[in-house]
C-alpha cells in the first residue's frame, strides 16, 4: 500500500505516517510508518496540498516558497526531472508567491499570491511539463482541487 498521510499542526510543523514505499511521506526513508512523526525540525509549515495522489506531496513555506517530494512521475514534482523519487522535501524554484497546491495521480496546479494558475506534470492542451506553466492570463483564482487518479483538476474563480 503506498498510501500515507501528512498533517500540518498549528505551531508550523509537518507529520507524517502510513505506506511510505516511494518516499512520499518526506522522512528522509522508504519504510512504512505506524505513528505520526515530524518531517524535520522545521516551524515554518504553512500549508499542504489538498490533493489525492498517494506517492507524492507538497507543501508551501511561510516565507511562500514551494516544496515536494515522493515520486516525480509526468514531471508532477515541478523540479524539471521526470520519474524520479524524492524521500525529504525539495524546493521547487526560487519563487516565494505560492499560495496554494494540490496534486493528483499525474498532474499538480498551483495557485500564487498574485491569483494566477498553474500546472505542471500531465498537461492536457500540451502533455507532460516538468516545471510551472501559467495557465491563461487571469488574475482572480481562488482555489484548487484535484482527483486523485484523474488527469485532470479543478478551479475555481473569485468573485
Amino acid at each position: 500500500n503506498n498510501e500515507g498521510v501528512i498533517a500540518l499542526k498549528t505551531n508550523g510543523t509537518m507529520w507524517a505516517w502510513g505506506g511510505n514505499s516511494q518516499g512520499q511521506l518526506g522522512l528522509n526513508k522508504n519504510t512504512n510508518v505506524s505513528s505520526p512523526t515530524q518531517i524535520g525540525a522545521l516551524t515554518t509549515w504553512a500549508e499542504i496540498d489538498r490533493g489525492q495522489a498517494e506517492n507524492c506531496h507538497f507543501a508551501i513555506k511561510t516565507d511562500g516558497t514551494l516544496w515536494a517530494w515522493g515520486y516525480g512521475a509526468t514531471g508532477r514534482l515541478g523540479n524539471n526531472t521526470n520519474n524520479t523519487f524524492y524521500s525529504s522535501p525539495i524546493q521547487i524554484g526560487a519563487l516565494t508567491n505560492w499560495r496554494s497546491v494540490t496534486e493528483g495521480a499525474s498532474t499538480t496546479l498551483a495557485i500564487k499570491t498574485d491569483n494566477t494558475l498553474w500546472n505542471w506534470g500531465y498537461v492536457a492542451t500540451t502533455g507532460n511539463v516538468s516545471s510551472p506553466v501559467q495557465l491563461g492570463s487571469d488574475t482572480d483564482w481562488y482555489a484548487v482541487t484535484n482527483g486523485g487518479n484523474s488527469y485532470a483538476g479543478s478551479a475555481i474563480k473569485g468573485s
